[in-house]
């Protein structure tokens, strides 16, 4: 890849042209050392339009590592907007998050409120396999914990959290084993 500071100050330009000519090159080159530096830039811009050429790009990320990389920023990015953005990369993109509901709730619970309803979002969009006590606590502190500020956002968040518990149920009950004294067989009923 050509000069990675080159590819930076290309992307903080106001030259949508040359933006998207940056974009492509990473797309092209499928370099990712640079996702920290671009999640960076996410956290800070406030150009419309490079937010959302930057999400777009970083949703289409498939590489094992960027989870635990975003996750990373995300924990330790100080509050405000930016937040939002790398939130909404969380529910873009097709990689599993199941595995942060707790974290996702405090954001919900404790961010500004477009950060909130980006967190909301994100948990409304979880399609992992979530252990059954982790959803019960994440319920439970969303229904002892909230406030005026973000008791709407829980509209959709808790009946998601719920029917994600009833399916998990209704999974179990539908999983019967029958085995008798002769084990030579394995029956569903």
């Amino acid at each position: 890849m050509e000069n990675k500071q080159d590819i930076l100050k290309q992307l903080s330009s106001n030259d949508m042209d040359i933006v998207r000519g940056a974009i492509e090159q990473i797309k092209h080159e499928g370099d990712i050392s640079i996702v920290p530096e671009l999640l960076d830039i996410l956290l800070q811009s406030q150009d419309t339009n490079i937010i959302t050429n930057l999400t777009a790009l970083l949703s289409d990320v498939k590489e094992s590592d960027f989870k635990t990389v975003l996750m990373d920023k995300l924990i330790n990015a100080p509050e405000g907007s930016g937040k939002a953005n790398l939130l909404r990369i969380c529910w873009e993109s097709a990689i599993d998050f199941s595995e942060y509901l707790d974290v996702f709730v405090d954001m919900l619970l404790h961010e500004d409120f477009i950060a909130a309803l980006e967190a909301s979002t994100v948990i409304e969009n979880l399609h992992g396999n979530i252990p059954e006590e982790k959803i019960h606590i994440a319920i439970q502190r969303l229904k002892s914990e909230s406030n005026e500020d973000n008791a709407f956002l829980l509209e959709g968040t808790i009946p998601h959290l719920e029917e994600m518990l009833l399916k998990e149920e209704e999974d179990e009950e539908e999983h019967h084993h029958d085995h008798g004294h002769d084990c030579s067989c394995h029956c569903h009923d």
